[in-house]
């Protein structure tokens, strides 16, 4: 049910089958690969010029870990930092527990802690543990423990990378009223707050604000609906590279917008968390399907 083998670049996965779903995860940066629950294609959108590597190019697809920072690396604070969305995916996590909690359920525990080559970049004493549970839904708890003896505040995010039938063709609930930082404006530009579903027909990159609850993609294009629920998140991120941005990234097909949209689960903007030094913060995602 569990096996960890040497996977893509030569990185450690782990891949988990049981009667409920198969999931695939790097241990570079506890980066989920894969999650296709019984009866369905894979959730997880995953380009295939994505490159693996041990580099700090960050594996495109899945669910990156974005963490300590979302977005560019504020280099007057953090001047050792070359990484945007924060620095943790271009380390190797531990293996720290797995379990069989029953036929149609695994649970594996991830864990990375502050260190030498990690203080060069961001001076905090940290525990990150990423608990993953795979069943018919995927459950996926990042804790953030401040181990040193220093207050630090950060942000982060789940940045989620849906596979889709045709970008164009779905819906996303979930963000009606809600007020958005618009990161890629259009002209003229959209309406703010989101007036009822979200609909992709340009490049899309908001940040939505007091949206603490679900989410849902409705693809009838691969005749499904993506529930995505969460706990310990206020913000959250809508995004679709669209034509020219497409482009311009190596490692992301020039065509492969059409089948693919992040619906991200965040703490950022001021949302982002402070924690005293013993204190903690979880962020909870669930991703379940059904079909249309």
């Amino acid at each position: 049910m569990i096996t960890l083998l040497t996977g893509r670049g030569g990185l450690p996965e782990i891949h988990i089958q049981n009667s409920a779903a198969h999931c695939e995860i790097s241990l570079m940066g506890a980066h989920i690969l894969s999650f296709v629950p019984a009866g369905h294609r894979d959730v997880m959108f995953l380009s295939e010029k994505s490159e693996y590597t041990q580099t700090g190019k960050a594996i495109r697809g899945g669910v990156p870990v974005c963490w300590p920072w979302f977005g560019p690396a504020d280099k007057t604070k953090y001047p050792n930092a070359t990484t945007a969305h924060g620095f943790i995916r271009q380390f190797l996590w531990e293996v720290v527990a797995w379990k069989e909690l029953s036929a149609d359920c695994t649970e594996v525990v991830l864990g990375i802690s502050d260190s030498a080559a990690s203080r060069a970049i961001w001076p905090y004493g940290f525990r990150l543990e990423m608990t993953i549970r795979v069943s018919a839904a995927l459950e996926m708890s990042l804790k953030t423990t401040n181990t040193g003896d220093t207050e630090f505040t950060y942000a982060q995010a789940l940045h989620t990378y849906y596979a889709v039938g045709d970008c164009e063709k779905l819906s996303i609930q979930g963000f009606d009223g809600c007020a958005f930082i618009d990161k890629a404006p259009a002209n003229p530009p959209a309406a703010n707050p989101q007036p009822g579903d979200v609909i992709i027909k340009e490049e899309t990159d908001r940040v939505y604000l007091k949206c603490p609850g679900s989410a849902s993609i409705t693809d009838p294009v691969m005749g499904r609906k993506i529930l995505i629920e969460k706990q310990g998140s206020d913000t959250g991120v809508v995004w679709n590279p669209w034509i020219a941005k497409s482009q311009r990234m190596p490692d992301f097909g020039d065509q492969e917008y059409h089948n693919m949209v992040c619906v991200e689960n965040c703490n950022v903007d001021y949302d982002s968390k402070t924690l005293a030094p013993g204190a903690s913060h979880t962020l909870d995602v669930r991703i379940s399907v059904e079909s249309l």
